[in-house]
């Protein structure tokens, strides 16, 4: 039986080990690549909008971008000051109804009361700190890292935007020549669908919330502002985020009878009747067209890779995806055409 020997060069091999220490180092910096991915997504939802203010109304356009992004901020800052207290009522009405035994290490949050000084406030939320399993250091580092991501998928988003095609240049930076063609062709079709899906579950977070406020309010659910804002987060989750806002809204209505609990999931249901027959399509033409379990799928896939950053980005992960395969396919059968 001969024996055969494969060669192989120095050259391959430092392109293997190049390859591995590639992959790596994408893999540790997952959260870079998934923070510019909604980047993309951000200006390619707010292009529409752009265009609009720069055709109709005769803006230029980093007038309009500009004008995008502070509205934008404003509107964050005014949420800051309006929502959050009533958040912060709303949590310590909830911590009021419960034992201290429940809340277990974080007990100390039954006794905070408004009028307490700064500094007692802050004295109780160090020494839980400290006794905690987590260091100080882990969690400053943690929440200054997630806000320095945050700030830069902003700014990212916003010079994106800031020019005429600033997605479609930038990926013919980073793309090889080899595939620009291609990356470019899956890029325009995939702009629109992305595009309109932003725009729409932003909407829908807002009408949603708004309608589970008034909702939950005039059935007399506790903490209806609280659930509404929650309800208004997790639209941002197709399929799912509705199914907890509602369980979760249940739950609270547990709280006060059995009835009012059947009377919130009534709610719930034709709440949902509502988005799905009337909303979405007054508010789209077009969707995602993913399948259902396609996207449950990608929802959990982008949970354990990106935490919350990779929910968000998932559905708009798979539509890409998904254009990718079709892309492939028509080129391969394509290539089986020409063969024959």
């Amino acid at each position: 039986m001969e024996t055969k020997t494969i060669d192989v060069s120095w050259k391959t091999l430092w392109k293997i080990v190049i390859f591995a220490v590639l992959i790596g180092v994408l893999y540790e910096g997952r959260q870079i690549l998934l923070g510019l991915f909604l980047a993309v997504i951000i200006s390619s939802g707010l292009e529409g909008v752009v265009d609009i203010l720069e055709a109709r109304i005769k803006f230029p356009r980093s007038v309009s971008v500009i004008f995008i992004f502070l509205a934008a901020l404003i509107t964050f800052i005014i949420i800051v000051y309006t929502v959050v207290p009533f958040l912060l009522v709303e949590i310590n009405t909830i911590f009021a109804g419960v034992s201290a035994s429940s809340l277990g290490a974080w007990s100390f949050l039954l006794n905070f009361q408004t009028s307490q000084s700064v500094s007692a406030t802050v004295s109780k939320i160090s020494t839980q700190l400290v006794s905690s399993q987590s260091s100080p250091i882990s969690l400053f580092s943690s929440a200054v890292g997630s806000f320095g991501l945050a700030i830069a998928v902003i700014i990212s988003s916003f010079y994106l935007s800031l020019g005429h095609d600033g997605v479609e240049k930038f990926l013919k930076i980073v793309t090889p020549p080899d595939y620009e063609e291609t990356t470019m062709r899956i890029y325009s079709k995939s702009k629109q669908l992305i595009g309109a899906w932003f725009r729409m579950q932003l909407l829908l977070s807002l009408i949603m919330g708004c309608t589970v406020w008034i909702g939950l309010s005039l059935l007399g659910v506790k903490y209806a502002f609280l659930i509404a804002v929650l309800a208004a987060f997790f639209e941002l989750v197709p399929f799912l985020g509705p199914i907890l806002s509602g369980a979760i809204a249940i739950v609270a209505a547990l709280l006060t009878s059995t009835t009012l609990a059947i009377y919130t999931l009534i709610f719930f249901l034709v709440a949902q009747q509502f988005e799905s027959n009337i909303l979405i399509p007054l508010l789209s033409r077009r969707s995602v067209g993913l399948h259902p379990v396609i996207v449950i799928v990608a929802l959990l896939i982008g949970a354990t890779i990106g935490g919350a950053l990779g929910v968000i980005i998932s559905v708009p992960a798979a539509a890409v995806f998904q254009e990718v395969v079709q892309d492939w396919s028509s080129k391969k059968r394509a290539n089986s055409n020409n063969a024959a």
